[in-house]
């Protein structure tokens, strides 16, 4: 592990010079720029090899400095989303300085009102503030929670430990490193995923050694183990140290570490953890707990119902305040084994701080208490240790005889609901009942360090709650709290969800765009946002509730206003929302949405408060159709209730099956499946012949199973909606917009020119004569026009048909659009190429005549062109393309011999 922290500081060095030699990453493609327009000029005017190979030696340099600079202003503007919708410079520019501005601190107040403006003093008051939260010493107690043993949902067992301590692997290794993202932000020491990943070929055996070796000696070298602490404003104006929240940027070789440590608890923890509690574990669900609350919580604005308490709880600076000796002793407790602790204990306990601020870093400092956020690892140790609170609450009901359960969860025992640090409890409105909740809080922030924050935290009480109200709030001591009420970043209600009880959602759409009004975003920037940022918000919510129908219209219209208009404000729209929304397949570009159709066969008048539960449970027959059981060994599916069988059910189908057969209604698949043979009873009924003749393959050494009808098996919002949609006939030209070598920005434009949906002067509502600006001549603009029949574009084939054979036939656009579909169809790299060229020849056209029009400027033909083949000539270069014959006849084609980013191309 030595040797590859010294390897790693001395590689700093070359990284420095490197850095010196290649300078500002931005002028550098200016001035390439700059040289390749002038190399071009050489080689138009004089045509000599010498001036042709000069032109491809310019493009080559430009074209990496190009890749260099949009791959530094993503890793520093953090925008992932925009990574393939629109790779504008100017965009990353100002997001990077807005984010700037927006986390600078200039003055900071005290705990005592003090107000510092002073940069040295401000500094020093962060590190001071988080030094005394993260670096204070961890209390040495002697704490025994063994009296908990009894009430452990689970021990850890001798198979499982081994599981926990089995020597690490080479790929268990690789995996950890390439399993973390290349875009997040680098430890301390600056490498990033990025390098360990590029450089595995040299430096992989060195890091599986060092890997390798903590988990064999137990012990980490500080310098890995050190961590930054980049703070993220909590509120939008920030007075308080304690209004930011600071977030831990480790070292990658040491999220490497933890993360195969995840990787191994993941496979226990189902095991240990409460069905109560959700978070991080595998194969439960975050929406589980919203809506059990949202059952819970329901009819709480009747006073004909029982009286009913909940608490929510909000434990005050959770992850910080974790005691380290708490912790080692909860892993004792589940009796994970002592190796497996010693490695947790040096993760948590070598941890070093500085802090970034300003873009500087200060202080350094090492930890004494607290689970770092940011760290792969304290998510999950986090939740073990609240399996302590779930473990130490339900010991004390059993223990406590005038305790009673809140309405409805008595049989199940449910007094908790916990997902990490976001808390719910639940009891009567009964101010025994309410204590005994009480003192479990004070005896876990005892053991724990983990203390509830009173100011945050809220009493509800049902309005059935009258004369002990006012009691009842003062035993707990917290504020009364009303519905709605917010709960992991949905409102709970009393009754079924109104436009009102959405308008968190709505705002949080608002700032949203907001934040992007005036950042330069073109249409498919703005399409990108949309679909991977802004209906993901709604589909969070829509995961859980069913969404008014006002709500789904509001957000739409928002969205489709952002779309067209941007940051003018004007425009209109040029394709229907609906159109938009359908699969690309289908014409549209796939924007994620509820249909109106599902939504209206969802519609119920009942004003019940379980209207959720009995609309979700009209989509089963809809979803019903997108799962697969899969037969193992039969031992848990039903015979006659489940759809293992192509005909369904079989008691809807065969409803004499039971009494024919002789075997009960409650019958498992295993009574007619016996070593991997089926063994029916004998019959000469029609229906046994017909179902023994259509029966499913077996797998019976596995377990049955349900699967998702998707390429991962696993259930996904998107596949459920498409499964949803009502199919609809496929287009001919989408694959027109798709390949290798697709520009996002001009297969918008395409799109649109497809759909005769450009803003053409032959549409009625567009002012001003109708002739053609590109040829001059007084002919109608229209699409048909301008897509090749002007002389403008039908000068620009002539120069593509010239330089790299590209041909377009003499008709009209849309059968044009037909031919080409088919001529240049698949994955074959030339076809590729040529569709990125169309929509580049189309996007210039169309950016050429608007320049005409609205800022009076004009290029030849010859420059449009150049443009185009520039365009998709980056675009290829920006390819890593393995060696193949496609390759080389299509560098032949566009003159890039030689020139792939592939060094081992050539």
């Amino acid at each position: 592990m030595y040797d590859v922290v010294c390897k790693l500081k001395n590689l700093k060095t070359e990284f420095r010079r490197q850095k010196k030699l290649t300078g500002d990453l931005s002028n550098n493609v200016t001035k390439a720029k700059f040289f390749l327009d002038k190399a071009q000029a050489l080689f138009d005017n004089h045509k000599e090899d010498i001036f042709l190979t000069l032109v491809k030696c310019c493009r080559q340099v430009y074209s990496t400095a190009i890749k260099l600079e949009i791959s530094m202003l993503q890793q520093r503007a953090k925008l992932r989303w925009l990574k393939h919708g629109d790779q504008n410079s100017k965009v990353f520019f100002r997001k990077i300085n807005s984010t700037r501005v927006k986390q600078r601190v200039f003055q900071i107040t005290t705990a005592s009102g003090d107000i510092l403006t002073d940069q040295h003093d401000v500094t020093q008051e962060f590190v001071t503030y988080f030094q005394n939260l993260l670096g204070g010493s961890s209390s040495h107690r002697v704490l025994d929670l063994g009296f908990l043993r009894h009430d452990l949902k689970h021990s850890i067992t001798t198979s499982e430990a081994n599981l926990l301590v089995a020597p690490v692997t080479h790929l268990e290794v690789k995996e950890a490193f390439f399993n973390i993202d290349i875009e997040s932000a680098p430890g301390p020491d600056g490498y990033t995923s990025a390098f360990y990943r590029n450089a595995w070929p040299v430096v992989g055996q060195s890091i599986v050694e060092a890997v390798g070796d903590f988990f064999r000696t137990g012990k980490i070298l500080k310098q890995i183990n050190t961590t930054l602490l980049v703070l993220i404003p909590k509120v939008n104006m920030p007075t308080y140290v304690s209004d930011f929240r600071p977030i831990s940027c480790c070292n990658v070789l040491y999220k490497a570490i933890t993360k195969i440590l995840v990787k191994r608890l993941q496979q226990v923890l189902p095991l240990l953890i409460d069905y109560s509690q959700n978070a991080f574990v595998p194969g439960r669900s975050i929406s589980d707990n919203i809506l059990l609350a949202q059952e819970l919580l329901a009819g709480y604005n009747q006073t004909r119902l029982p009286a009913r308490c909940t608490l929510k709880i909000d434990i005050q600076k959770a992850y910080d305040s974790v005691e380290w000796d708490f912790l080692l002793e909860v892993l004792r407790l589940f009796n994970f084994p002592q190796q497996f602790i010693m490695l947790i204990e040096q993760c948590i306990s070598t941890a070093s701080f500085s802090v970034s601020l300003n873009g500087s870093i200060y202080g350094f400092f090492k930890g004494g208490r607290g689970l770092r956020q940011g760290d792969p690892i304290s998510p999950y140790l986090f939740v073990l240790v609240m399996e302590i609170w779930n473990t130490l609450l339900r010991r004390r009901v059993q223990n406590a005889p005038q305790f009673q359960h809140h309405w409805k969860c008595k049989e199940l025992g449910l007094v908790t609901l916990c997902f990490a640090d976001d808390v719910l409890l639940f009891c009567k409105a009964h101010i025994p009942s309410i204590k005994v909740l009480t003192d479990a809080l004070s005896e876990f922030a005892t053991l724990s360090g983990l203390k509830v924050n009173p100011a945050k935290s809220q009493t509800i009480l049902s309005r059935a709650v009258q004369q002990e109200r006012q009691q009842i709030l003062a035993t707990v001591g917290f504020q009364e709290g009303s519905l709605p009420v917010k709960y992991l970043g949905i409102p709970l209600t009393s009754s079924r969800l109104t436009i009102s009880d959405c308008r968190p959602l709505i705002d949080k759409v608002d700032i949203r765009l907001a934040g992007w009004q005036h950042q330069n975003l073109s249409y498919a920037g703005r399409l990108q946002l949309i679909k991977s940022v802004l209906s993901t918000l709604h589909t969070y919510w829509a995961s859980v509730f069913i969404l008014p129908k006002g709500v789904l219209k509001l957000l739409e219209k928002k969205m489709r206003a952002f779309l067209w208009q941007g940051s003018s404000g004007r425009g209109n729209a040029k394709v229907a929302w609906d159109q938009l929304c359908k699969p690309k397949e289908e014409g549209g570009l796939g924007i994620r949405t509820i249909p109106a159709s599902t939504h209206n066969n969802l519609d119920i008048q009942s004003r019940s408060r379980f209207v959720g539960w009995k609309k979700m449970l009209k989509l089963r027959p809809i979803l019903q159709r997108g799962v697969t059981y899969k037969v193992g060994d039969g031992s848990s599916f039903s015979l006659w209730q489940d759809i293992w069988h192509i005909r369904g059910p079989l008691c809807l189908n065969f409803p004499r099956g039971p009494e024919v057969t002789g075997l009960p209604l409650h019958s498992t698949l295993s009574s007619v499946l016996q070593h991997n043979h089926w063994t029916w009873p004998a019959s000469t009924d029609s229906d046994i012949t017909e179902i023994m003749s259509q029966l499913p393959p077996t797998f019976p050494s596995a377990a049955d199973r349900i699967c998702w009808n998707s390429t991962s098996g696993s259930f996904t919002i998107e596949t459920a909606i498409l499964l949803i949609q009502p199919s609809a006939t496929r287009v001919h030209w989408h694959g027109l917009l798709q390949g290798k070598f697709k520009i996002a920005r001009h297969g918008f434009i395409l799109w649109l020119a497809i759909l005769e949906k450009l803003s053409t002067m032959d549409k009625p509502w567009v002012p001003g004569e109708a002739n053609c600006v590109l040829c001059g001549e007084h002919c109608n603009e229209t699409h048909d026009h301008l897509f090749f029949n002007c002389w403008y574009s039908r000068r620009c084939l002539a120069i593509l048909k010239t330089r790299i054979k590209f041909q377009w036939p003499h008709l009209e656009w849309q059968r044009g659009i037909t031919w080409a579909s088919k001529k240049w169809r698949g994955n074959h790299l030339v076809n590729a190429a040529l569709r990125a060229t169309l929509a580049a020849l189309v996007y210039r056209i169309w950016e050429e005549r608007n320049n005409r029009k609205f800022i009076a400027t004009a290029s030849s033909a010859e420059i449009t062109s150049n443009k185009v083949l520039e365009d998709v000539r980056m675009r290829i270069l920006s390819s890593d393309l393995s060696p193949s014959l496609q390759t080389i006849n299509l560098y032949r084609i566009w003159n890039l011999h030689g020139q792939s980013g592939n060094r081992n191309f050539v």
